[in-house]
């Protein structure tokens, strides 16, 4: 699944080195990350919270999980989960983390739509052999609908990786210089 998920860029890899010591890099990076949950549905009620992180999720010594706070008005969605771990090497710091967009609430979501759009048609072309209609005329339009169904979330998810990957890598380089 990984294998796939990253063909498709739903998962990403960053590893970032920078000068800083292991304990004052967790300690900074604690101050920037809200305790909560990063499950499906854990961003329910973030809109409501009065905290100035962008983040939330857990930050220990030995590594992190973290997803960014949604906020009122925001219209990105925020799917993107980031786990990561840090090894000091030296005066570096690496952090390797891994970005995953994809959400396991929309494996359901691709099958039952997958299952309407196999029965729709179906039940399109036995009506048209029944009939004798022209079914063949909706067909493109099914298909088309069908496109943007099925895309529309799988770039959204997509978005959402490229763009926590971004502001990873720009808070990581902001940690270093306060």
């Amino acid at each position: 699944m990984k294998g796939f998920l990253i063909k498709i860029k739903l998962l990403e890899h960053l590893t970032t080195e920078i000068e800083i010591q292991k304990n004052e890099f967790v300690s900074n990076f604690k101050k920037h990350v809200d305790e909560g949950d990063t499950g499906i549905f854990s961003d329910t009620f973030d809109i409501f919270s009065s905290s100035k992180n962008e983040y939330k999720g857990h930050v220990g010594y030995d590594g992190f999980k973290i997803k960014r706070r949604r906020k009122f008005f925001d219209t990105n969605m925020n799917l993107a989960v980031a786990r990561g771990t840090y090894r000091q090497k030296s005066e570096k710091l690496v952090i390797e983390t891994e970005i995953n967009g994809f959400s396991g609430m929309m494996i359901p979501f691709y099958l039952l739509g997958l299952v309407f759009y196999t029965i729709f048609i179906g039940v399109l072309f036995m009506a048209d052999n029944i009939e004798g209609n022209e079914a063949g005329f909706a067909l493109p339009f099914i298909f088309i609908h069908a496109v943007f169904m099925f895309g529309l979330p799988y770039f959204m998810m997509r978005r959402s990786t490229k763009r926590m990957m971004h502001d990873l890598e720009r808070e990581f380089y902001y940690m270093t210089k306060k």
